[in-house]
């Protein structure tokens, strides 16, 4: 569980207001990412969600799907909450939006977790 309490379990008020949002704030940077979540996996992260997808980024634990000629990536990441796997466009480290998904990044992700299972190694580098 992260400090900010994400694995937690679900607590709602009488109205579905999930509780483990008191206090806790989206960044001006990140609403277009969780307006487009929503939009195109109909997907609402709880509190620390984008911190920990964040880090598999930072630490080479996401699977890098793709490379853009436009230096942008696209990643493939499991939402723990919604037990999705949904693909985020970054350049670098800086989340841009979730992509919509696709069969054409399924089939990479495939390829990519099959070639993985061969030999070993997760290198997120490797995508093509």
């Amino acid at each position: 569980m992260d400090e900010i309490g994400a694995d937690s379990e679900r607590a709602e008020d009488s109205q579905g207001f999930d509780l483990r949002w008191l206090g806790a704030r989206i960044s001006e940077e990140h609403w277009h990412f969780h307006r487009q979540l929503l939009q195109r996996y109909s997907i609402v992260l709880a509190p620390g969600e984008l911190s920990r997808l964040h880090a598999e980024i930072k630490d080479g634990k996401a699977p890098l799907i793709e490379r853009r000629r436009d230096g942008t990536v696209i990643y493939s990441v499991r939402i723990r909450s919604a037990n999705e796997r949904i693909y985020v466009l970054a350049a670098g480290l800086q989340i841009i939006t979730a992509w919509p998904p696709n069969r054409k990044l399924n089939e990479k992700r495939r390829q990519i977790r099959n070639r993985t299972a061969e030999h070993g190694a997760v290198n997120t580098n490797l995508a093509m």
